[in-house]
């Protein structure tokens, strides 16, 4: 892996990873669907109904 590869990849993961706070921070205010939450963070349907899972058992 090159060095600039290896850039990106953490670079993906931050951008991954904004996302999922951003979609965290949308479930906890309660008021969009996972649809919407989905729409506007950039995840899947799937991972925004994970991240409500894992709030819950939290």
């Amino acid at each position: 892996m090159t060095l600039q590869m290896n850039y990106q990849e953490k670079y993906e993961q931050g951008i991954e990873q904004g996302n999922k706070q951003s979609a965290l921070r949308m479930i906890k205010a309660g008021k969009l669907s996972p649809e919407d939450i989905a729409l506007y963070s950039d995840l899947t349907v799937e991972q925004v109904v994970e991240l409500e899972k894992e709030l819950q058992s939290a």
